[in-house]
């Protein structure tokens, strides 16, 4: 992977990451208590590639996800969120024991609507949906180092819904790739696609 690919996804993200922290004046009630938060989570992913010329070439496997989360506005109705993640995803080729291995940065800026109680520890129930940057730090098949074989980094489409009460939630969710991860080999023309099941810890 090339330095300068990772500096045309890391830059973009990390600015629309820090926008996305920030809560608009009119998403807020008259509370003095914005509801901005600010939390860890850690989840597993369920990620595969899609390639319309070999369908069933790819099957999903499990992996893992922690980071960090700012916003959410949970005292007004719209809200944004954003969150620095590390992945490791995994990736199966079918009739093998093959295994892709992507460890990855993942930056979602997510706007947030939330339904329902308006206090710190209240239930509620929410929706989100944004754009997300992926920045791929090692890629391996079978603990060998290919990164050589794909792009530095990706911008897909995240969207889901979550529950969230007394500061901690879950949420499950989609980051469809929109990006073809690879324009050479088996992987050639193939776009990433994972669903991530994580729970969350607000601090505040």
């Amino acid at each position: 992977m090339l330095i300068g690919s990772r500096r045309v996804f890391l830059l973009p993200a990390l600015a629309l990451a820090a926008l996305a922290t920030a809560t608009p004046a009119f998403a807020q009630n008259a509370s003095s208590d914005p509801g901005v938060g600010v939390g860890v989570l850690a989840g597993i992913t369920r990620s595969s590639l899609h390639n319309d010329e070999l369908k069933d070439f790819f099957k999903s496997k499990t992996g893992s996800l922690f980071g960090l989360w700012v916003g959410g506005n949970k005292n007004g109705l719209i809200g944004f969120t954003g969150e620095f993640n590390y992945l490791i995803r995994n990736v199966g080729v079918a009739g093998t024991d093959d295994t892709y291995k992507f460890h990855t940065l993942e930056i979602p800026a997510l706007l947030r609507l939330n339904i329902g109680a308006r206090s710190t520890n209240g239930a509620t129930i929410y929706a989100v949906a944004g754009p997300v940057f992926s920045l791929n730090l090692k890629q391996e098949l079978n603990g060998v180092d290919v990164g050589d074989n794909f792009n530095g980094g990706d911008v897909g489409i995240m969207a889901g819904a979550g529950f969230e009460v007394y500061r901690i939630g879950i949420e499950g969710r989609g980051n469809w790739g929109l990006r073809s991860v690879s324009d050479s080999g088996d992987v050639s023309d193939s776009h990433a696609f994972s669903l991530e099941f994580l729970a969350k810890f607000r601090f505040n």
